[in-house]
């Protein structure tokens, strides 16, 4: 089941003004320009995700370019880093390098060979007949537009068998079309106790936790599902969309451009997102084009289309402003 989502935009183009600096101790930073390319010496063909940890306790999610290069901001100049690749299963195995920014501020290497063959794909989980039953009956009545007996039997069939992720998951996303959205939460969560490698389970908690506006707690449940899943296109729109709401643009812009490229994504939803990406870093041409795709794509009576319009329209004048029109 795919979840769509409504959001409510308020774009507001303002200029920040820094004040006088106060005296303290400052942290020296280095930008590092590095690459990666595979065990073939290759350079890669699409964008790789790799983990980076630093010796200070930080941790996070990054990616390449198409061709393997990468720009890490602001490291500390003196601490040790971590870049970890884990292994696709298919072309390379596991890689990790350590280096510190001072002695090391472009590291180039390449990806370790797939040294083990691929393991054979586990059975999909099978409930018992009466449990799948429960959960068939549950889908069918939701189908036919008896919500409250839908959950009622999902409920069933996750209290019986709580290593059933299929059932949390289609509870949840039921519970998130009624709009109950803390309690689709608590039942993701539920899932996630007994299957938390479900990548399903994770996309969907985040999904349901960006309904609720809980940005920040977003971010981790979709990073870790396209961890295990790298292609799925939803939660790179959705990991993109929490990522502009908290301010992080460059890290948006990647996950929003990824969800482009691996298809599955609603539409509207990214045209939307990458409007309000490029309205908030000024790049008016871009948001421009972004917000008229999406015009193209919702209906007419659609509640965002005034906010849309009106914004398109201040930016219009902004551009006009620094042109001298």
């Amino acid at each position: 089941m795919k979840i769509h989502y409504l959001v409510l935009i308020m774009i507001l183009v303002s200029t920040w003004v820094a004040g006088p600096a106060s005296a303290q101790v400052i942290t020296r930073t280095t930008d590092v320009h590095g690459q990666i390319f595979l065990p073939d010496g290759n350079t890669p063909t699409e964008s790789i995700r790799f983990e980076l940890r630093g010796t200070d306790g930080s941790y996070d999610l990054r990616f390449t370019d198409s061709h393997g290069r990468f720009i890490l901001e602001r490291l500390i100049s003196d601490i040790s880093y971590t870049i970890f690749v884990p292994s696709n299963e298919t072309v390379w195995g596991d890689t990790q390098i350590e280096f510190i920014p001072d002695q090391f501020a472009d590291p180039r290497f390449y990806l370790a060979p797939l040294t083990v063959s691929k393991p054979a794909r586990p059975s999909p989980y099978k409930p018992k007949p009466q449990v799948e039953g429960w959960h068939d009956d549950g889908i069918k009545a939701f189908q036919e537009g008896k919500a409250e007996e839908a959950e009622k039997l999902l409920r069933q069939a996750t209290d019986a068998d709580p290593k059933y992720a299929t059932a949390f998951n289609d509870l949840g996303v039921i519970l998130m079309r009624e709009h109950k959205y803390p309690n689709a939460e608590q039942v993701f969560r539920k899932g996630l106790e007994a299957t938390p490698k479900s990548a399903t389970l994770l996309e969907n908690l985040g999904i349901d936790l960006v309904h609720q506006a809980k940005y920040e707690d977003a971010i981790p449940p979709l990073k870790e599902s396209l961890l295990l899943q790298p292609t799925r296109g939803e939660a790179h729109l959705q990991l993109g969309a929490a990522l502009v709401e908290t301010g992080k643009f460059s890290e948006a812009e990647a996950e929003l451009l990824a969800a482009r490229r691996n298809k599955g994504a609603d539409e509207a939803g990214l045209d939307l997102y990458l409007g309000k990406l490029y309205a908030s870093t000024g790049e008016f041409p871009k948001a421009l084009e972004a917000f008229d795709a999406y015009l193209k794509l919702v209906p007419q009576d659609s509640p965002s289309r005034p906010t849309i319009i009106a914004t398109m329209q201040r930016m219009r004048q902004e551009m006009a402003k620094s042109q001298g029109h």
